[in-house]
């Protein structure tokens, strides 16, 4: 019986990629991405070679970093293809002036100084579609030595454990006001969330959205302090203040999401159900409080969190119902049955593959282990079982 569900799900998920790709890939052309041109003019500094870095998230949550290539005449005027699906994504790029060198463990790169002189921060290259075009003066070479227990990710597959940073500081020489890249000057303090100043916090990033309603810059570090607001209508108010443009832009639609998911009764879609193959809502009972834990095959995280899961499954059981999500692809899918199996699970486990990308953005789970706890009024709360706090916290709520 087991082999006949087994079956009819991989069939399920067959038909589905059938159905996804289409069946006449051969007559469908290959979409080209376009790219936009970056353009760097260094004043006083020549360089051989110059890359720009950028950080973007794998599906299964490992950083992959991208690094570009200049193109030069001179050495001084550089120009950089970006694929418009990184830029979307990437707040800012690394300019690095040439390779990580294991034998000192030396980082070389270029970076800004700020606006004026109360200002010692250094920032690095910020994306503004508007504004490609960047023109800096050097100022001077600035060595730093940072200590074990600073890791630094030098490529896909290699973090070193202190290093020296090689750094070439440039002034900008602003011809237009207010690109991104002085905005993140401007604002370099926007959702920077101090104990103490909570309010004031608020207020500055309330303020800055009004000013720069147009910076994808500050959209994105909205989305990046979410999980610190106290209250999640300070957020609402804040992404209120953004352009219509904006809040359409890859983290404005990630944020208006995330917003929505605790500020809005919970939406109970339908996933496929990893054992049966049926498709089934997210909640079945939404008399109790329902626990969400979004997993997948690959997180050691999460897998160690199972015997605790366990322990709390048996003692809530009665009041509380547990919800695996697994965000595994396709491929994965296998890997995550037979984990289910391997570990004895005893509650119901769901499949996000071939929408995990949607059920990240609309239920916050970009970062795994990640868990939500739903009430019966159909209110969400982000929940860590592993802060005894937190779990307390729900022990409280449900145990009667």
């Amino acid at each position: 019986m087991q082999y006949i569900k087994n079956l009819r799900l991989e069939i399920w998920l067959f038909s589905l990629m059938v159905l996804l790709t289409g069946c006449n890939t051969k007559d469908t052309p290959k979409k080209i991405e376009s790219v936009q041109e970056i353009i760097i003019h260094f004043i006083g500094r020549k360089y051989d070679q110059l890359f720009l870095q950028a950080i973007v998230w794998a599906p299964n949550h490992s950083s992959n970093i991208k690094f570009f290539k200049g193109l030069s005449n001179d050495g001084y005027i550089w120009t950089f293809d970006i694929p418009d699906s990184i830029n979307q994504i990437s707040d800012h790029y690394v300019i690095i002036t040439e390779p990580f060198n294991f034998k000192t463990n030396t980082f070389y790169s270029v970076k800004f100084l700020g606006l004026d002189e109360n200002d010692s921060s250094v920032y690095d290259l910020v994306y503004d579609e508007n504004h490609p075009i960047v023109e800096a003066t050097f100022l001077y070479t600035k060595q730093n030595k940072i200590g074990p227990g600073n890791y630094l990710l030098v490529n896909d597959t290699t973090i070193v454990d202190g290093f020296s940073m090689s750094t070439d500081v440039f002034k900008v020489n602003f011809k237009i006001s207010d690109t991104e890249l002085e905005v993140s000057m401007k604002a370099n303090s926007f959702g920077s969330f101090n104990n103490n100043s909570y309010l004031g916090t608020v207020k500055e990033m309330d303020s800055f959205s009004i000013i720069y309603p147009d910076s994808k810059y500050l959209m994105y570090k909205l989305w990046e302090a979410l999980s610190t607001f106290k209250n999640i209508n300070d957020a609402q108010n804040i992404f209120s203040n953004f352009s219509n443009n904006n809040q359409s832009s890859a983290y404005g639609r990630q944020v208006g999401n995330i917003i929505r998911l605790y500020s809005t009764p919970f939406k109970n879609i339908s996933l496929i159900n990893a054992n049966t193959g049926a498709l089934e809502k997210i909640i079945l009972d939404s008399t109790k409080y329902n626990l969400l834990i979004f997993s997948a095959s690959w997180c050691t995280p999460c897998h160690e969190m199972i015997p605790e899961l366990k322990n709390i499954y048996k003692d809530l059981k009665k009041n509380l119902n547990f919800v695996y999500i697994s965000v595994d692809e396709f491929k994965y899918v296998s890997n995550w049955r037979k984990l289910m199996k391997d570990k004895a699970i005893p509650w119901r486990s769901l499949l996000s593959s071939g929408h995990v990308k949607e059920i990240e953005d609309k239920f916050d789970a970009g970062s795994l282990p990640h868990m939500l706890l739903v009430y019966p009024n159909m209110t969400v709360r982000k929940i860590d079982i592993r802060n005894s706090k937190e779990r307390n916290t729900l022990y409280q709520l449900v145990k009667v």
